[in-house]
Protein backbone atom coordinates (compact mmCIF):
# COMPACT_ATOMS: atom_id res chain seq x y z
CA UNK A 1 0.00 0.00 0.00
CA UNK A 2 2.29 2.50 0.56
CA UNK A 3 4.56 1.94 -2.27
CA UNK A 4 1.37 2.78 -4.09
CA UNK A 5 0.95 5.81 -2.14
CA UNK A 6 4.24 6.81 -2.89
CA UNK A 7 3.79 6.32 -6.63
CA UNK A 8 0.78 8.79 -6.50
CA UNK A 9 2.43 11.53 -4.62
CA UNK A 10 5.16 11.14 -7.08
CA UNK A 11 3.33 11.56 -9.89
CA UNK A 12 1.47 14.39 -8.45
CA UNK A 13 4.89 16.07 -6.90
CA UNK A 14 5.93 16.08 -11.53
CA UNK A 15 2.22 17.43 -12.34
CA UNK A 16 2.94 19.98 -9.90
CA UNK A 17 6.12 20.89 -11.48
CA UNK A 18 4.48 21.08 -14.60
CA UNK A 19 2.04 23.43 -13.22
CA UNK A 20 4.68 26.08 -11.83
CA UNK A 21 5.99 25.96 -15.27
CA UNK A 22 2.10 27.08 -16.70
CA UNK A 23 2.45 29.53 -13.91
CA UNK A 24 5.48 31.11 -15.14
CA UNK A 25 4.63 31.33 -18.49
CA UNK A 26 6.04 28.12 -20.48
CA UNK A 27 4.82 26.91 -23.62
CA UNK A 28 1.00 25.90 -22.83
CA UNK A 29 1.59 22.56 -25.79
CA UNK A 30 4.62 21.26 -24.98
CA UNK A 31 3.39 21.17 -21.19
CA UNK A 32 -0.01 19.42 -21.79
CA UNK A 33 1.82 16.86 -24.06
CA UNK A 34 3.95 16.23 -20.60
CA UNK A 35 0.59 16.32 -18.51
CA UNK A 36 -1.02 13.65 -20.41
CA UNK A 37 1.62 11.35 -20.40
CA UNK A 38 1.34 11.71 -16.30
CA UNK A 39 -2.22 11.48 -16.55
CA UNK A 40 -3.04 8.31 -18.53
CA UNK A 41 -3.40 6.72 -15.27
CA UNK A 42 -4.35 9.80 -13.32
CA UNK A 43 -7.80 10.70 -12.44
CA UNK A 44 -9.80 13.48 -10.80
CA UNK A 45 -8.73 13.51 -7.14
CA UNK A 46 -4.91 13.60 -8.29
CA UNK A 47 -5.98 17.15 -9.59
CA UNK A 48 -7.88 18.11 -6.72
CA UNK A 49 -4.57 16.99 -4.51
CA UNK A 50 -1.97 19.22 -6.90
CA UNK A 51 -4.42 21.82 -6.19
CA UNK A 52 -4.10 21.96 -1.95
CA UNK A 53 -0.64 21.21 -2.18
CA UNK A 54 -0.04 23.84 -4.66
CA UNK A 55 -1.58 26.52 -2.08
CA UNK A 56 0.10 24.78 1.13
CA UNK A 57 3.32 24.91 -0.70
CA UNK A 58 2.69 29.17 -1.17
CA UNK A 59 1.56 29.64 -4.91
CA UNK A 60 -1.86 32.25 -3.81
CA UNK A 61 -5.16 31.01 -4.21
CA UNK A 62 -5.70 34.04 -6.67
CA UNK A 63 -2.98 32.48 -9.00
CA UNK A 64 -4.38 29.28 -8.88
CA UNK A 65 -7.54 30.78 -9.97
CA UNK A 66 -5.55 32.39 -12.96
CA UNK A 67 -4.45 28.86 -13.60
CA UNK A 68 -7.40 27.00 -13.25
CA UNK A 69 -9.09 27.48 -16.52
CA UNK A 70 -5.60 26.81 -18.02
CA UNK A 71 -4.56 23.40 -16.44
CA UNK A 72 -8.19 22.47 -16.64
CA UNK A 73 -8.15 23.22 -20.40
CA UNK A 74 -4.87 20.84 -20.54
CA UNK A 75 -6.24 17.80 -18.49
CA UNK A 76 -9.61 17.84 -20.07
CA UNK A 77 -8.53 15.37 -22.83
CA UNK A 78 -8.66 12.57 -19.35
CA UNK A 79 -11.22 14.54 -17.34
CA UNK A 80 -14.17 14.31 -19.99
CA UNK A 81 -13.27 10.54 -19.68
CA UNK A 82 -14.48 10.85 -15.92
CA UNK A 83 -17.93 10.40 -16.17
CA UNK A 84 -20.83 12.45 -14.40
CA UNK A 85 -21.20 10.85 -10.33
CA UNK A 86 -24.37 8.79 -10.44
CA UNK A 87 -26.81 9.59 -7.16
CA UNK A 88 -29.61 8.92 -6.10
CA UNK A 89 -32.85 11.32 -6.81
CA UNK A 90 -32.93 14.00 -4.28
CA UNK A 91 -29.18 13.47 -2.85
CA UNK A 92 -27.85 17.33 -3.17
CA UNK A 93 -25.45 15.92 -6.06
CA UNK A 94 -27.91 14.73 -7.96
CA UNK A 95 -29.85 18.17 -7.16
CA UNK A 96 -26.50 20.11 -8.43
CA UNK A 97 -26.38 18.32 -11.46
CA UNK A 98 -30.18 18.83 -12.26
CA UNK A 99 -29.21 22.40 -11.88
CA UNK A 100 -26.56 22.06 -14.24
CA UNK A 101 -27.98 20.56 -16.55
CA UNK A 102 -31.08 23.83 -16.89
CA UNK A 103 -27.78 26.11 -16.84
CA UNK A 104 -26.36 24.27 -19.52
CA UNK A 105 -30.03 24.24 -21.26
CA UNK A 106 -29.94 28.01 -21.27
CA UNK A 107 -26.05 28.37 -22.42
CA UNK A 108 -27.17 26.63 -25.17
CA UNK A 109 -30.10 28.65 -26.38
CA UNK A 110 -28.05 31.26 -26.11
CA UNK A 111 -25.50 30.14 -28.49
CA UNK A 112 -28.08 29.60 -30.87
CA UNK A 113 -29.08 32.94 -30.97
CA UNK A 114 -25.90 33.78 -31.17
CA UNK A 115 -25.99 31.96 -34.22
CA UNK A 116 -28.76 33.52 -35.76
CA UNK A 117 -27.79 36.79 -35.10
CA UNK A 118 -24.56 36.05 -37.18
CA UNK A 119 -26.25 35.47 -40.45
CA UNK A 120 -27.49 38.65 -40.25
CA UNK A 121 -26.38 41.63 -42.25
CA UNK A 122 -24.41 44.67 -40.25
CA UNK A 123 -26.91 47.42 -41.13
CA UNK A 124 -29.67 44.72 -39.98
CA UNK A 125 -31.64 45.33 -36.72
CA UNK A 126 -30.93 42.55 -34.07
CA UNK A 127 -33.03 43.81 -31.40
CA UNK A 128 -35.62 41.07 -31.47
CA UNK A 129 -32.66 38.34 -31.25
CA UNK A 130 -30.93 40.44 -28.27
CA UNK A 131 -34.01 40.59 -26.24
CA UNK A 132 -34.25 36.71 -26.30
CA UNK A 133 -30.85 36.36 -25.34
CA UNK A 134 -31.38 39.17 -22.48
CA UNK A 135 -34.24 37.22 -21.33
CA UNK A 136 -31.90 33.67 -21.15
CA UNK A 137 -28.90 35.82 -19.29
CA UNK A 138 -31.33 36.61 -16.68
CA UNK A 139 -32.62 33.03 -16.45
CA UNK A 140 -28.95 32.44 -15.74
CA UNK A 141 -28.38 34.72 -12.96
CA UNK A 142 -30.44 32.23 -11.00
CA UNK A 143 -26.88 30.47 -11.21
CA UNK A 144 -26.38 32.08 -8.21
CA UNK A 145 -28.16 30.39 -6.04
CA UNK A 146 -26.33 27.32 -7.33
CA UNK A 147 -23.05 29.02 -6.42
CA UNK A 148 -24.15 30.21 -2.83
CA UNK A 149 -25.67 26.54 -1.84
CA UNK A 150 -21.85 25.28 -2.86
CA UNK A 151 -20.21 27.84 -1.09
CA UNK A 152 -22.11 27.78 2.29
CA UNK A 153 -23.54 24.32 2.37
CA UNK A 154 -20.81 22.41 0.64
CA UNK A 155 -17.62 24.38 0.84
CA UNK A 156 -17.60 24.32 5.16
CA UNK A 157 -16.64 20.10 5.28
CA UNK A 158 -14.19 20.45 2.82
CA UNK A 159 -12.70 22.76 5.46
CA UNK A 160 -13.46 20.18 8.59
CA UNK A 161 -11.62 17.92 6.37
CA UNK A 162 -8.94 20.69 5.98
CA UNK A 163 -9.23 20.83 2.48
CA UNK A 164 -9.67 25.03 2.24
CA UNK A 165 -7.75 25.91 -1.06
CA UNK A 166 -9.45 24.50 -4.10
CA UNK A 167 -12.95 25.85 -2.72
CA UNK A 168 -11.44 29.42 -2.41
CA UNK A 169 -10.33 29.80 -6.04
CA UNK A 170 -13.43 27.86 -7.15
CA UNK A 171 -15.70 30.79 -5.13
CA UNK A 172 -13.12 33.04 -6.85
CA UNK A 173 -14.48 31.74 -10.34
CA UNK A 174 -18.07 31.97 -8.98
CA UNK A 175 -17.71 35.39 -8.67
CA UNK A 176 -15.81 35.74 -11.61
CA UNK A 177 -18.98 34.26 -13.48
CA UNK A 178 -21.82 36.62 -11.25
CA UNK A 179 -19.65 39.88 -12.77
CA UNK A 180 -19.60 38.56 -16.60
CA UNK A 181 -23.20 37.71 -16.19
CA UNK A 182 -24.48 41.09 -14.44
CA UNK A 183 -22.20 43.28 -16.75
CA UNK A 184 -23.12 41.20 -19.74
CA UNK A 185 -27.05 41.80 -18.70
CA UNK A 186 -26.57 45.20 -17.98
CA UNK A 187 -25.05 46.04 -21.42
CA UNK A 188 -28.44 45.04 -23.13
CA UNK A 189 -30.50 46.81 -20.55
CA UNK A 190 -28.87 50.29 -21.46
CA UNK A 191 -29.47 49.10 -25.35
CA UNK A 192 -33.19 50.50 -27.28
CA UNK A 193 -31.87 49.70 -30.69
CA UNK A 194 -29.12 47.51 -31.92
CA UNK A 195 -27.71 46.69 -35.65
CA UNK A 196 -26.57 43.30 -36.37
CA UNK A 197 -22.73 44.12 -36.89
CA UNK A 198 -22.99 45.89 -33.18
CA UNK A 199 -24.92 42.61 -31.80
CA UNK A 200 -22.03 40.60 -33.16
CA UNK A 201 -19.31 41.98 -31.43
CA UNK A 202 -21.09 42.34 -28.30
CA UNK A 203 -21.92 38.57 -28.26
CA UNK A 204 -18.31 38.29 -28.91
CA UNK A 205 -16.74 39.78 -26.50
CA UNK A 206 -19.24 40.08 -23.54
CA UNK A 207 -22.34 37.34 -24.31
CA UNK A 208 -19.85 34.63 -24.93
CA UNK A 209 -17.42 35.05 -22.41
CA UNK A 210 -20.53 34.90 -20.20
CA UNK A 211 -21.96 31.69 -21.14
CA UNK A 212 -18.78 30.36 -21.32
CA UNK A 213 -18.04 30.90 -17.59
CA UNK A 214 -21.22 29.21 -16.96
CA UNK A 215 -20.40 26.28 -18.80
CA UNK A 216 -16.61 26.22 -17.34
CA UNK A 217 -17.96 25.89 -14.27
CA UNK A 218 -20.25 22.87 -15.08
CA UNK A 219 -17.54 21.24 -16.18
CA UNK A 220 -15.30 21.73 -12.99
CA UNK A 221 -18.14 20.86 -10.63
CA UNK A 222 -18.16 17.85 -12.14
CA UNK A 223 -15.50 16.51 -13.36
CA UNK A 224 -13.54 17.01 -10.66
CA UNK A 225 -15.67 19.25 -7.42
CA UNK A 226 -18.30 16.57 -7.35
CA UNK A 227 -16.55 13.15 -7.26
CA UNK A 228 -14.03 14.26 -4.62
CA UNK A 229 -17.23 15.20 -2.88
CA UNK A 230 -18.17 12.17 -3.21
CA UNK A 231 -15.03 10.46 -1.73
CA UNK A 232 -14.77 12.77 1.14
CA UNK A 233 -18.10 13.45 2.79
CA UNK A 234 -20.46 11.05 4.95
CA UNK A 235 -24.04 10.30 4.39
CA UNK A 236 -24.70 11.80 7.58
CA UNK A 237 -23.25 15.43 6.40
CA UNK A 238 -24.89 14.61 2.61
CA UNK A 239 -28.04 15.22 5.01
CA UNK A 240 -27.07 17.86 6.72
CA UNK A 241 -26.61 19.34 3.02
CA UNK A 242 -29.96 17.91 2.55
CA UNK A 243 -31.92 19.45 5.03
CA UNK A 244 -30.55 22.91 5.08
CA UNK A 245 -30.47 23.29 0.98
CA UNK A 246 -34.18 25.32 1.69
CA UNK A 247 -32.79 28.17 3.56
CA UNK A 248 -31.30 29.10 -0.46
CA UNK A 249 -33.18 27.53 -3.04
CA UNK A 250 -32.78 25.79 -6.02
CA UNK A 251 -31.64 27.26 -9.18
CA UNK A 252 -33.81 26.36 -12.15
CA UNK A 253 -35.22 23.26 -10.94
CA UNK A 254 -37.09 21.52 -8.36
CA UNK A 255 -35.98 18.41 -6.47
CA UNK A 256 -39.28 15.64 -7.30
CA UNK A 257 -37.91 13.39 -4.70
CA UNK A 258 -37.16 13.48 -0.85
CA UNK A 259 -34.08 11.73 0.43
CA UNK A 260 -33.00 9.84 3.96
CA UNK A 261 -29.04 8.52 3.49
CA UNK A 262 -28.83 4.96 3.69
CA UNK A 263 -27.14 5.14 7.36
CA UNK A 264 -30.45 6.78 8.54
CA UNK A 265 -31.29 10.41 9.39
CA UNK A 266 -29.56 12.37 11.73
CA UNK A 267 -30.46 13.57 15.15
CA UNK A 268 -32.46 16.56 15.21
CA UNK A 269 -31.77 19.40 18.27
CA UNK A 270 -34.16 18.32 20.83
CA UNK A 271 -34.84 22.10 22.57
CA UNK A 272 -37.31 20.34 25.13
CA UNK A 273 -34.97 18.56 27.65
CA UNK A 274 -33.22 22.03 28.01
CA UNK A 275 -36.32 24.32 28.72
CA UNK A 276 -36.87 23.72 32.07
CA UNK A 277 -35.61 26.93 34.72
CA UNK A 278 -34.98 30.30 33.10
CA UNK A 279 -31.98 32.08 31.57
CA UNK A 280 -30.97 34.42 34.25
CA UNK A 281 -28.97 37.28 32.72
CA UNK A 282 -28.17 40.98 34.61
CA UNK A 283 -31.48 42.76 33.99
CA UNK A 284 -33.95 39.64 33.99
CA UNK A 285 -34.17 35.81 32.49
CA UNK A 286 -35.80 33.96 30.12
CA UNK A 287 -37.12 30.60 28.89
CA UNK A 288 -35.11 28.97 26.55
CA UNK A 289 -38.07 29.19 24.05
CA UNK A 290 -39.08 32.61 24.94
CA UNK A 291 -34.97 33.54 24.28
CA UNK A 292 -35.22 32.13 20.51
CA UNK A 293 -38.78 33.49 19.88
CA UNK A 294 -37.27 36.88 20.61
CA UNK A 295 -33.99 36.44 18.67
CA UNK A 296 -36.09 35.65 15.67
CA UNK A 297 -38.60 38.20 16.23
CA UNK A 298 -35.81 40.82 15.50
CA UNK A 299 -35.84 43.32 12.40
CA UNK A 300 -32.42 42.49 11.62
CA UNK A 301 -30.25 39.97 11.46
CA UNK A 302 -27.38 38.87 14.22
CA UNK A 303 -24.63 37.00 13.56
CA UNK A 304 -21.83 36.29 16.65
CA UNK A 305 -17.97 35.71 16.19
CA UNK A 306 -16.53 34.50 18.64
CA UNK A 307 -12.86 35.30 20.24
CA UNK A 308 -10.94 32.52 17.63
CA UNK A 309 -12.77 33.83 14.74
CA UNK A 310 -15.18 31.04 14.85
CA UNK A 311 -18.52 31.69 14.14
CA UNK A 312 -20.71 30.47 16.90
CA UNK A 313 -24.22 31.80 16.16
CA UNK A 314 -26.84 33.31 13.95
CA UNK A 315 -30.37 34.55 14.71
CA UNK A 316 -33.21 32.78 12.86
CA UNK A 317 -35.05 35.51 11.58
CA UNK A 318 -37.72 34.72 9.10
CA UNK A 319 -36.76 37.65 6.19
CA UNK A 320 -32.58 37.57 6.28
CA UNK A 321 -30.61 39.56 3.91
CA UNK A 322 -27.73 37.32 3.49
CA UNK A 323 -27.74 33.48 3.71
CA UNK A 324 -27.17 31.91 6.98
CA UNK A 325 -27.45 28.34 7.11
CA UNK A 326 -26.19 25.71 10.38
CA UNK A 327 -22.99 24.61 8.62
CA UNK A 328 -21.71 28.21 8.97
CA UNK A 329 -21.60 27.16 13.30
CA UNK A 330 -18.14 26.09 14.25
CA UNK A 331 -16.60 27.71 10.90
CA UNK A 332 -14.22 29.97 10.52
CA UNK A 333 -15.69 33.46 9.44
CA UNK A 334 -12.91 34.29 6.99
CA UNK A 335 -14.50 31.38 5.26
CA UNK A 336 -17.83 32.70 4.92
CA UNK A 337 -16.79 35.63 3.16
CA UNK A 338 -15.79 35.75 -1.27
CA UNK A 339 -11.75 35.91 -1.44
CA UNK A 340 -11.83 39.28 -2.49
CA UNK A 341 -13.41 40.82 0.77
CA UNK A 342 -11.37 38.37 3.13
CA UNK A 343 -8.91 41.51 3.94
CA UNK A 344 -11.45 43.77 5.31
CA UNK A 345 -12.47 40.91 7.63
CA UNK A 346 -9.08 40.45 8.84
CA UNK A 347 -8.57 44.15 8.70
CA UNK A 348 -12.11 44.73 11.35
CA UNK A 349 -11.26 42.04 13.81
CA UNK A 350 -7.44 43.05 14.13
CA UNK A 351 -8.58 46.71 14.35
CA UNK A 352 -11.13 45.35 17.39
CA UNK A 353 -8.78 42.83 18.76
CA UNK A 354 -6.36 45.61 19.06
CA UNK A 355 -8.50 48.06 20.95
CA UNK A 356 -8.01 50.27 17.96
CA UNK A 357 -11.72 50.37 17.24
CA UNK A 358 -15.11 49.29 18.08
CA UNK A 359 -17.55 49.53 16.02
CA UNK A 360 -17.49 49.13 11.59
CA UNK A 361 -20.16 50.52 9.49
CA UNK A 362 -21.66 50.10 6.16
CA UNK A 363 -24.83 50.66 4.16
CA UNK A 364 -25.12 48.90 0.73
CA UNK A 365 -27.44 48.94 -2.21
CA UNK A 366 -29.04 45.88 -3.06
CA UNK A 367 -31.22 46.52 -6.01
CA UNK A 368 -33.93 48.87 -4.26
CA UNK A 369 -33.00 48.45 -1.07
CA UNK A 370 -30.76 49.71 1.21
CA UNK A 371 -28.46 47.44 3.73
CA UNK A 372 -26.96 48.59 7.14
CA UNK A 373 -24.72 46.72 8.22
CA UNK A 374 -22.58 47.34 11.73
CA UNK A 375 -19.95 45.13 13.31
CA UNK A 376 -19.59 45.87 16.78
CA UNK A 377 -17.21 44.66 19.51
CA UNK A 378 -17.76 42.41 22.40
CA UNK A 379 -15.48 43.29 25.30
CA UNK A 380 -15.70 41.91 29.15
CA UNK A 381 -15.52 44.01 32.11
CA UNK A 382 -11.59 44.41 31.75
CA UNK A 383 -11.72 45.32 27.90
CA UNK A 384 -10.70 41.75 27.18
CA UNK A 385 -11.76 41.40 23.31
CA UNK A 386 -15.15 38.61 23.49
CA UNK A 387 -15.41 38.46 19.80
CA UNK A 388 -17.69 40.50 16.96
CA UNK A 389 -21.31 41.22 16.68
CA UNK A 390 -22.49 41.57 13.30
CA UNK A 391 -26.07 43.57 12.87
CA UNK A 392 -27.58 43.41 9.50
CA UNK A 393 -30.75 45.51 8.61
CA UNK A 394 -32.60 46.59 5.55
CA UNK A 395 -32.96 50.39 6.43
CA UNK A 396 -34.86 50.93 3.01
CA UNK A 397 -38.49 51.78 4.72
CA UNK A 398 -36.89 53.43 7.52
CA UNK A 399 -35.28 56.07 5.32
CA UNK A 400 -38.55 56.85 3.61
CA UNK A 401 -40.81 57.52 6.96
CA UNK A 402 -41.28 61.36 7.06
CA UNK A 403 -43.43 63.51 9.88
CA UNK A 404 -44.93 61.36 12.76
CA UNK A 405 -47.58 58.44 13.42
CA UNK A 406 -48.67 59.21 17.25
CA UNK A 407 -52.15 57.29 15.95
CA UNK A 408 -52.66 53.16 16.30
CA UNK A 409 -52.34 52.11 12.67
CA UNK A 410 -51.51 48.27 11.35
CA UNK A 411 -49.49 48.21 8.36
Amino acid sequence: MSEIIDNRQQKIEIMKSLVRQLHQGSTEGKIQRQLETMLDEADYSDVFVMEVQLIEEGISPESIMELCDTHTRVLSKHLDLQETPETTPGHPIHTYIQENKELTLRTQKIRYFIDQVSKLEEGENALDQMHEIQSLLNELMDADKHYRSIENLLFPYFEKNNISGPPTVMWGKHDETRDYLKQTIQGLQETEQILAGEAQAYNLFAVSAAIESIDDMVYKEEKILFPTALDTLTEQEWYQIYLESPEIGNCLYIPEFEWVPEEGTLQQIDLTSTQTGRIQMPTGAFQLEELINVFSILPFDLTFVDKDDTVRYFSPGKNRVFDRTRTILGRKVQYCHPPKSVHIVNQILEDFKSGKEDQAKFWINMGPRTIYIVYYVLRDDKGEYLGTLEVTQDITGIREIEGERRLLEYD
